[in-house]
């Protein structure tokens, strides 16, 4: 199966030799460090964004028959937590159909109580073994927590953490923002702009905030039976670059 997924993105990830290169071996190896449940997942959505990407899309799974069928019941293979971003919708830049998919949306892509519950429906009970974090490039919601740091560094507090609004029309806004502040503060701590750092941090933060805060997904990822990888969506060009994914003990944040 790893063989022949190399063979697919090599073919059909050719319009950028070099960024091509780069992502096809990225998804191979992510694949080679998957739980054998996950790798058909993995693959469907692999060469779905590559057919996206090169203006293929087959648009499989939104006939009526099988409408139908999903109506009866759902078998996902994929769990999808992505921001609210207009731009981006999975099953299309995946495409995917009715039933493939069961996709979270939030702002930012952050993972709170209730978001990780809908995972663990999704990976308990319907059984998908696959979770992708996704973000991309130019969130709004983590480029307010970047532009809430940069207007702290221009104020007179000389604290590391800008302060918060505590306006009540902007509580749930600010809410937002204080929790990708940490991956924020991170990607300032190394050298060039900070978004884009900061975009692909706040992705492994959320996958550690899923696995921190979830018993269960850490009891089935040890059981091979459930695994996370980190993905992060050009909005230009339409590909997606997945990260290798991590063992959930080594993500699991001690407080």
């Amino acid at each position: 199966m790893i063989a022949s997924l190399t063979m697919a993105l090599t073919i059909a990830l050719t319009s950028d030799e070099t960024k091509t290169s780069a992502t096809t071996q990225t998804n191979t190896k992510t694949v080679a460090k998957l739980n054998p449940y996950a790798e058909n997942a993995f693959r469907r959505i692999v060469e779905g964004n590559a057919r996206f990407s090169q203006g293929l899309k087959t648009n499989p799974n939104q006939d009526i028959d099988k409408r139908l069928e999903v109506a009866k019941g759902q078998v996902p293979h994929t769990i999808v937590l992505t921001c609210a971003d207009s731009r981006l919708s999975p099953e299309i830049l995946f495409d995917q159909g009715l039933g493939d998919l069961f996709v979270i949306r939030v702002a930012g892509n952050v993972a709170d109580q209730f978001t990780i519950a809908s995972i663990e429906y999704a990976a308990e009970h319907l059984h998908s073994p696959l979770l992708v974090v996704l973000g991309h490039e130019r969130c709004g919601a983590v480029a307010a927590a970047v532009g809430a740091y940069e207007s702290h560094l221009k104020s007179d507090s000389h604290t590391e953490k800008p302060a918060e609004n505590h306006g009540d029309e902007h509580a749930n806004i600010t809410a937002l923002v204080k929790k990708i502040l940490p991956s924020v503060l991170e990607a300032a701590r190394t050298s060039g702009p900070i978004l884009d750092k900061a975009i692909n941090i706040n992705v492994e933060n959320t996958i550690a905030d899923v696995f921190t805060h979830s018993p269960l997904l850490r009891r089935l990822s040890e059981e091979s039976k459930f695994s996370v990888v980190g993905g992060t969506y050009d909005l230009d060009d339409g590909r997606v670059t997945f990260t290798t994914p991590r063992d959930a003990k080594t993500l699991v944040r001690i407080h």
